[in-house]
Protein backbone atom coordinates (compact mmCIF):
# COMPACT_ATOMS: atom_id res chain seq x y z
CA UNK A 1 0.00 0.00 0.00
CA UNK A 2 1.09 3.26 -0.86
CA UNK A 3 2.56 5.99 2.24
CA UNK A 4 -0.48 8.25 1.24
CA UNK A 5 -3.12 6.01 1.76
CA UNK A 6 -2.01 6.02 5.60
CA UNK A 7 -1.66 9.24 6.23
CA UNK A 8 -5.39 10.10 7.39
CA UNK A 9 -5.77 7.30 9.68
CA UNK A 10 -2.67 8.85 11.01
CA UNK A 11 -3.94 11.82 11.63
CA UNK A 12 -7.06 10.07 13.30
CA UNK A 13 -5.17 7.96 15.34
CA UNK A 14 -2.99 11.22 17.20
CA UNK A 15 -6.36 12.83 17.49
CA UNK A 16 -6.92 9.38 19.61
CA UNK A 17 -3.96 9.32 21.20
CA UNK A 18 -4.18 13.40 22.66
CA UNK A 19 -7.95 12.30 23.68
CA UNK A 20 -5.74 9.53 26.04
CA UNK A 21 -3.30 12.72 27.16
CA UNK A 22 -6.47 14.63 27.92
CA UNK A 23 -8.01 11.78 29.82
CA UNK A 24 -4.75 11.11 32.20
CA UNK A 25 -4.05 14.87 32.96
CA UNK A 26 -7.20 15.21 34.07
CA UNK A 27 -7.16 12.02 36.17
CA UNK A 28 -3.49 13.97 37.62
CA UNK A 29 -5.56 17.04 37.62
CA UNK A 30 -3.49 18.88 35.58
CA UNK A 31 -6.91 20.64 33.47
CA UNK A 32 -4.87 23.13 31.61
CA UNK A 33 -2.78 20.90 29.85
CA UNK A 34 -6.03 18.50 29.89
CA UNK A 35 -7.80 21.19 27.57
CA UNK A 36 -5.16 22.05 25.85
CA UNK A 37 -4.64 18.26 24.49
CA UNK A 38 -8.69 18.48 23.91
CA UNK A 39 -7.99 21.73 21.58
CA UNK A 40 -5.28 19.69 19.77
CA UNK A 41 -7.29 17.05 19.37
CA UNK A 42 -9.41 18.75 17.77
CA UNK A 43 -7.08 20.35 15.01
CA UNK A 44 -5.96 16.95 13.81
CA UNK A 45 -9.73 15.77 13.76
CA UNK A 46 -10.18 18.95 11.52
CA UNK A 47 -7.87 18.13 8.60
CA UNK A 48 -8.04 14.11 8.27
CA UNK A 49 -11.27 14.06 6.60
CA UNK A 50 -9.81 16.81 4.05
CA UNK A 51 -6.84 14.86 3.87
CA UNK A 52 -8.80 11.60 2.92
CA UNK A 53 -10.92 13.83 0.22
CA UNK A 54 -7.51 15.60 -0.89
CA UNK A 55 -5.65 12.77 -2.02
CA UNK A 56 -9.16 10.46 -2.71
CA UNK A 57 -9.16 7.88 -0.30
CA UNK A 58 -12.11 8.46 1.71
CA UNK A 59 -13.51 5.30 3.13
CA UNK A 60 -15.92 3.48 5.25
CA UNK A 61 -12.88 1.79 7.33
CA UNK A 62 -11.72 6.01 7.86
CA UNK A 63 -15.38 6.84 8.52
CA UNK A 64 -15.54 4.58 11.54
CA UNK A 65 -12.50 4.69 13.18
CA UNK A 66 -12.46 8.55 12.96
CA UNK A 67 -15.73 8.32 15.28
CA UNK A 68 -14.10 5.52 17.67
CA UNK A 69 -11.64 8.41 18.04
CA UNK A 70 -14.38 11.21 18.31
CA UNK A 71 -15.78 9.04 21.01
CA UNK A 72 -12.72 9.41 23.03
CA UNK A 73 -11.19 12.72 22.43
CA UNK A 74 -14.63 14.95 22.25
CA UNK A 75 -17.23 12.53 23.98
CA UNK A 76 -15.40 10.73 26.87
CA UNK A 77 -12.67 13.14 27.54
CA UNK A 78 -14.83 16.47 28.44
CA UNK A 79 -16.87 14.34 30.63
CA UNK A 80 -14.32 13.21 32.44
CA UNK A 81 -12.81 17.08 32.77
CA UNK A 82 -16.45 18.28 33.51
CA UNK A 83 -16.86 15.21 36.38
CA UNK A 84 -13.58 15.91 37.76
CA UNK A 85 -13.86 20.04 37.92
CA UNK A 86 -17.69 20.46 39.06
CA UNK A 87 -19.62 17.03 40.43
CA UNK A 88 -17.18 14.52 41.78
CA UNK A 89 -18.42 16.01 45.16
CA UNK A 90 -22.71 16.16 43.66
CA UNK A 91 -24.65 13.99 46.03
CA UNK A 92 -25.83 10.23 44.91
CA UNK A 93 -25.59 10.25 41.03
CA UNK A 94 -26.33 13.54 40.14
CA UNK A 95 -22.61 14.19 39.20
CA UNK A 96 -22.08 10.95 37.43
CA UNK A 97 -25.45 12.06 35.53
CA UNK A 98 -24.72 15.51 34.76
CA UNK A 99 -20.92 14.41 33.80
CA UNK A 100 -22.00 11.65 31.47
CA UNK A 101 -24.33 13.99 29.62
CA UNK A 102 -21.29 15.20 26.89
CA UNK A 103 -20.35 11.25 26.36
CA UNK A 104 -24.30 9.80 26.19
CA UNK A 105 -25.45 12.72 23.90
CA UNK A 106 -22.27 12.79 21.58
CA UNK A 107 -22.30 8.96 21.22
CA UNK A 108 -25.69 9.46 19.98
CA UNK A 109 -24.69 12.03 17.62
CA UNK A 110 -21.79 9.93 16.04
CA UNK A 111 -24.08 7.02 15.94
CA UNK A 112 -26.61 9.04 13.92
CA UNK A 113 -24.12 10.18 12.21
CA UNK A 114 -22.93 7.36 10.72
CA UNK A 115 -26.00 5.71 9.76
CA UNK A 116 -27.52 8.50 7.49
CA UNK A 117 -26.06 9.63 4.15
CA UNK A 118 -22.97 12.55 4.46
CA UNK A 119 -23.77 14.27 1.52
CA UNK A 120 -20.12 16.12 0.66
CA UNK A 121 -21.90 18.88 -0.78
CA UNK A 122 -24.02 19.74 2.08
CA UNK A 123 -22.50 23.24 3.61
CA UNK A 124 -23.58 22.23 7.19
CA UNK A 125 -24.41 18.99 10.21
CA UNK A 126 -27.31 18.65 11.54
CA UNK A 127 -26.66 18.86 15.09
CA UNK A 128 -24.00 20.33 16.76
CA UNK A 129 -20.86 18.52 16.21
CA UNK A 130 -19.00 17.00 18.72
CA UNK A 131 -15.35 18.27 18.24
CA UNK A 132 -16.79 21.57 18.50
CA UNK A 133 -18.84 20.34 21.91
CA UNK A 134 -15.89 19.31 23.27
CA UNK A 135 -13.99 22.56 22.43
CA UNK A 136 -16.70 24.50 23.82
CA UNK A 137 -16.53 22.69 27.07
CA UNK A 138 -12.61 23.16 27.39
CA UNK A 139 -12.30 26.61 26.37
CA UNK A 140 -14.94 27.12 28.82
CA UNK A 141 -12.66 25.38 31.59
CA UNK A 142 -9.64 27.24 29.98
CA UNK A 143 -12.11 30.78 30.70
CA UNK A 144 -13.13 30.04 34.33
CA UNK A 145 -10.06 28.09 35.74
CA UNK A 146 -8.23 31.65 34.31
CA UNK A 147 -10.78 33.77 36.45
CA UNK A 148 -10.17 31.72 39.50
CA UNK A 149 -6.18 32.26 38.94
CA UNK A 150 -6.74 36.49 39.51
CA UNK A 151 -9.63 35.44 41.83
CA UNK A 152 -9.17 32.91 44.23
CA UNK A 153 -12.47 33.69 46.50
CA UNK A 154 -14.65 32.80 42.66
CA UNK A 155 -16.15 29.74 44.26
CA UNK A 156 -17.22 26.67 41.73
CA UNK A 157 -19.14 27.41 39.09
CA UNK A 158 -22.06 25.50 39.25
CA UNK A 159 -23.59 28.03 36.96
CA UNK A 160 -21.71 26.02 34.28
CA UNK A 161 -23.68 22.99 34.37
CA UNK A 162 -26.85 24.03 32.78
CA UNK A 163 -24.54 24.99 29.54
CA UNK A 164 -23.07 22.48 29.63
CA UNK A 165 -26.11 20.47 29.36
CA UNK A 166 -27.48 22.62 26.71
CA UNK A 167 -24.39 22.15 24.66
CA UNK A 168 -24.46 18.27 25.15
CA UNK A 169 -28.70 18.38 23.64
CA UNK A 170 -27.31 20.78 21.22
CA UNK A 171 -25.69 17.43 19.48
CA UNK A 172 -28.82 15.86 19.08
CA UNK A 173 -30.82 18.48 18.36
CA UNK A 174 -32.13 19.56 14.51
CA UNK A 175 -30.29 23.14 14.81
CA UNK A 176 -27.83 23.01 11.69
CA UNK A 177 -23.81 24.39 11.90
CA UNK A 178 -21.79 24.92 9.34
CA UNK A 179 -19.34 22.76 7.96
CA UNK A 180 -15.34 23.33 8.71
CA UNK A 181 -14.34 24.79 5.24
CA UNK A 182 -12.39 22.52 2.70
CA UNK A 183 -9.01 23.46 2.10
CA UNK A 184 -9.35 25.60 -1.38
CA UNK A 185 -10.39 28.82 -3.04
CA UNK A 186 -12.38 27.00 -5.65
CA UNK A 187 -15.29 25.50 -4.09
CA UNK A 188 -17.47 28.57 -4.03
CA UNK A 189 -18.49 31.64 -2.51
CA UNK A 190 -19.49 29.92 0.47
CA UNK A 191 -16.59 28.19 1.16
CA UNK A 192 -14.13 30.82 0.17
CA UNK A 193 -15.79 33.05 3.05
CA UNK A 194 -15.67 30.50 6.03
CA UNK A 195 -12.17 29.67 4.75
CA UNK A 196 -11.19 33.73 5.08
CA UNK A 197 -13.04 33.16 8.74
CA UNK A 198 -10.99 30.66 10.33
CA UNK A 199 -7.85 32.29 8.77
CA UNK A 200 -8.82 35.56 10.26
CA UNK A 201 -9.79 33.88 13.94
CA UNK A 202 -6.39 32.05 13.68
CA UNK A 203 -4.39 34.92 13.26
CA UNK A 204 -6.53 36.71 15.70
CA UNK A 205 -5.98 33.48 18.35
CA UNK A 206 -1.82 33.70 17.94
CA UNK A 207 -2.23 37.31 18.33
CA UNK A 208 -4.13 37.12 21.08
CA UNK A 209 -1.31 34.81 22.78
CA UNK A 210 0.94 37.61 22.86
CA UNK A 211 -1.23 40.05 24.16
CA UNK A 212 -2.38 37.83 27.09
CA UNK A 213 -6.17 37.22 26.23
CA UNK A 214 -6.17 33.95 24.31
CA UNK A 215 -9.10 32.41 26.13
CA UNK A 216 -11.70 35.58 25.14
CA UNK A 217 -10.78 34.98 22.01
CA UNK A 218 -11.60 31.21 21.63
CA UNK A 219 -14.18 31.49 24.32
CA UNK A 220 -15.92 34.66 21.99
CA UNK A 221 -15.05 31.83 18.52
CA UNK A 222 -17.02 29.37 19.78
CA UNK A 223 -19.51 31.76 21.17
CA UNK A 224 -20.41 33.03 17.77
CA UNK A 225 -20.39 29.47 16.64
CA UNK A 226 -22.76 27.80 18.67
CA UNK A 227 -25.12 31.36 18.43
CA UNK A 228 -25.07 31.71 15.17
CA UNK A 229 -26.88 28.28 14.36
CA UNK A 230 -29.13 29.05 17.04
CA UNK A 231 -29.92 32.34 15.35
CA UNK A 232 -30.30 30.69 11.77
CA UNK A 233 -32.76 28.01 13.40
CA UNK A 234 -34.92 30.58 14.94
CA UNK A 235 -35.09 32.76 11.87
CA UNK A 236 -35.70 29.68 9.62
CA UNK A 237 -38.54 28.34 11.98
CA UNK A 238 -39.92 31.84 12.01
CA UNK A 239 -40.41 31.77 8.07
CA UNK A 240 -42.04 28.49 8.25
CA UNK A 241 -45.42 28.98 6.33
CA UNK A 242 -47.71 27.59 8.32
CA UNK A 243 -50.17 26.31 5.31
CA UNK A 244 -47.37 23.92 3.99
CA UNK A 245 -46.91 22.21 7.65
CA UNK A 246 -50.64 21.39 7.11
CA UNK A 247 -51.24 17.59 5.83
Amino acid sequence: MKIKQHIPSIFTLINLFLGFLAIINTMAGHYFIASYFILAAGAFDSVDGKIARLVGISTNFGKEIDSLADMVSFCLSPSILVYSLYTQNMPGLTGEIIASTPLIMGAIRLARFNTTEDDEQQVDFTGLPTPMNALSIASLVLFIEDIKIDNPEYSQPRLLLPLILSLSYLMISQVRYAKFPRINLNSGSHNTMHLLGVLIFIATFISSIYIGYPYWVLAGFVSFYILSGIFKHIITLGNIDPTKQET
